[in-house]
């Protein structure tokens, strides 16, 4: 069917605008801008008589279609019906004859089976009843028996503690004959003593405590003013005064490698320790270390066994952390190092 439509939109804008005014005093132009707004609609009229016409063609033979489609489809639902109901109906029976005469036999075997377990149990039954009641009957006994001996175990405990505690025992008994003194007497002086003594207790109970404490604030200062000293002396031996006179000479350890069985010339190696770069990097400095190397004079020491121990703290570490794809080379690396380390002893010069 037609229908109309309609779209209303204010539009707005701004105009720029300048006008002159005569001299009355100084006279001049004025400019600037002016907004405006208005409001559009726009009605839109759609005609749909053709297109609903012919709608109604294509639903008239449209609806003639659906009608002998579902005569059709009706009489083709009812033919499956009535066949699949005839298939149920015999495949069921067929289905329950046999799960019948299947259950019939299996119950005839199970009841027979049924019956000697119920004689089995009842037998069971009757043994468990006498074990039952022969367990309690003893039971009983022995709890009697132990009862009375542990009993008797307790009463000599308590008197044995009673005779080693006996001094215990009468402290107490006094102390509590002197806290009810001076409520259970009459006499008027005997809150005052009992107050003198009370403070006199008190102040001796004080000191002895305030000595305590002064004791271990000393052993605690003796402790601390040790362990002081011996981090002094460790400091005092790792530190080293040095030279005054020559500020440009600086100690820095090495390690000389060199591998003679490699060939007719050994193989020589010098490993720095982190240092700055020009004590590194320097030829010169190199070249005279070799030197120094190569003198035969040189005193060759094996390490002493607690510096080994002191490198085998770290070396070993470093060995575990070894870490590669292959675990089977991992194990070759580290027997190889620990095979090398046992086998050579480093040697050092004496200081």
């Amino acid at each position: 069917m037609s229908y109309s439509r309609r779209h209303s939109r204010m539009l707005s804008g701004s105009v720029p605008y300048s006008a002159s005014y005569p001299a009355s005093e100084h006279g001049g132009t004025i400019s600037g801008h002016a907004n405006w707004s208005e409001e559009v609609t726009i009605t839109i009229q759609v005609d749909t008589s053709s297109f609903d016409h012919s709608v109604s063609t294509i639903k008239h033979h449209i609806d003639g279609l659906t009608t002998a489609v579902v005569a059709t489809e009706a009489a083709q639902i009812a033919e499956r019906v009535r066949s699949a109901d005839e298939i149920g109906q015999s495949v069921t029976s067929g289905f329950f004859q046999l799960i019948g005469s299947e259950i019939a036999q299996q119950m005839v075997a199970l009841k027979s089976r049924v019956d000697s377990l119920f004689l089995k149990l009842n037998d069971m039954k009757s043994a468990c009843l006498r074990i039952k009641q022969n367990m309690q009957q003893d039971y009983h006994r022995i709890t009697d028996r132990y009862e009375a001996t542990f009993k008797e175990l307790d009463r000599e405990l308590a008197r044995r503690i009673t005779s080693l505690d006996e001094a215990t025992y009468d402290l107490v008994r006094e102390a509590s004959l002197e806290e009810r003194r001076s409520f259970d007497s009459t006499l008027s002086t005997v809150p005052t003593i009992f107050a003198g003594e009370n403070s006199q207790a008190q102040s001796i109970l004080l000191t002895s405590a305030l000595r305590s404490r002064m004791n271990s604030l000393l052993q605690c200062a003796v402790t601390y003013l040790a362990s002081e000293k011996r981090t002094s002396n460790a400091v005092s031996s790792m530190l080293d005064a040095g030279s005054g006179g020559d500020a440009d000479t600086v100690s820095l350890p090495v390690i000389y490698l060199v591998d003679n069985d490699s060939s007719l010339h050994p193989a020589e190696r010098i490993v720095f320790p982190p240092a700055p770069g020009p004590l590194v990097n320097d030829p010169e400095m190199k070249r005279r270390i070799l030197t120094l190397f190569h003198d035969r004079n040189l005193s060759w020491r094996p390490l002493p066994g607690q510096s080994k121990s002191q490198i085998e703290r770290f070396l070993f570490p470093l060995v575990d952390a070894i870490h590669s794809p292959s675990e089977d080379r991992d194990a070759r690396v580290r027997q190889t190092i620990l095979r090398l380390w046992n086998a050579h002893t480093p040697e050092c010069l004496p200081l």
